[in-house]
């Protein structure tokens, strides 16, 4: 009996990480149409509904948030060293170090 609540619990899991996987997709097209229509409000939700999607979906992948965070920072800071000069990417990199 317990391997068949074991083999459910597993079908629920992957069933809730499809589900979030085409949320965030779904949530990537808002973006677009946010940018292109120029609502600034619209923009914002559709924004933090896909960051809170990827942490959401690394939390069920076994991926903690901090560790998201430290990924984020890292390529911004490989990214600098490449050459990308971005002020923004200053601004985001201090935000996610003050987080941790």
């Amino acid at each position: 009996m317990a391997n068949i609540e074991s083999q459910v619990d597993l079908t629920r899991k992957l069933q809730t990480v499809e589900h979030d996987k085409i949320e965030l997709v779904q949530q990537v097209v808002e973006v677009l149409r946010s940018i292109q229509s120029g609502n600034q409000g619209e923009l914002t939700v559709t924004l933090g509904s896909v960051v809170g999607l990827a942490y959401l979906l690394g939390v069920q992948m076994g991926i903690a948030p901090h560790q998201i965070d430290h990924e984020i920072i890292n390529g911004y800071r490989m990214a600098k060293a490449d050459g990308v000069s971005h002020a923004d990417l200053e601004e985001v990199i201090e935000h996610l170090h003050n987080r941790i």
